[in-house]
């Protein structure tokens, strides 16, 4: 019998957006301050000067607070925003200086950055696997920008403990991270930054 990857792949989708959905406040606070106190320890992000980040929506982990400490240090930060089919990464000034996209994503206002320039990309996901691989909404902007950055760029897959799973069922197309940070623990996938 032929196995439908991707009934399995919306499965997990919808399973981990219920799921996420049902965090109390008080677990998303306690769960994004361990985050950001785990990224803040990683090497490669300590000697990153550029670092794309992310909007957090719909319950994702929210690290605009880690994102403002590495501002404020001289960091240059970035956020993605949606252009077409791609995504283009965009120097961040403040959420005053955002948008709203239809997406309803906070998307940054100015000019593209070069992809090749960015240091480390967060990476949120619906669902993780232990190989690095994510699941996303289905539309494949993060595979199509994470494959053109560097190969030396640090992906780190920023999620909670519960939307990190045995397999994903990746697409030949889907580029993995290099790794996982979650409320409970660090997923090594490749291990060439440390």
């Amino acid at each position: 019998m032929e196995i439908n990857y991707g009934s399995l792949r919306a499965e997990l989708r919808s399973r981990m957006i219920r799921r996420r959905q049902e965090l109390s406040i008080e677990e998303k606070v306690n769960a994004q301050t361990k985050i950001m106190d785990t990224l803040s320890q990683l090497v490669p992000i300590q000697t990153a000067q550029t670092i794309m980040a992310f909007a957090a929506i719909r319950n994702e982990v929210d690290v605009s607070a880690f994102l403002e400490v590495q501002q404020q240090s001289g960091k240059t930060i970035l956020l993605p925003r949606v252009e077409g089919n791609e995504l283009a990464a965009v120097k961040w000034e403040g959420w005053q200086e955002t948008t709203v996209s239809s997406f309803g994503i906070a998307e940054p206002v100015g000019s593209a950055f070069p992809s090749q320039e960015i240091d480390v990309v967060l990476v949120p996901g619906l669902v993780f696997d232990g190989n690095g691989y994510r699941l996303g909404y289905g539309r494949g902007f993060y595979d199509r920008f994470l494959s053109s950055l560097r190969s030396d760029t640090f992906k780190c897959g920023i999620c909670y403990e519960f939307q990190v799973v045995d397999n994903i069922y990746p697409h030949e197309r889907d580029v993995p991270v290099h790794w996982i940070v979650t409320e409970q623990s660090e997923l090594l996938i490749a291990g060439e930054f440390f």
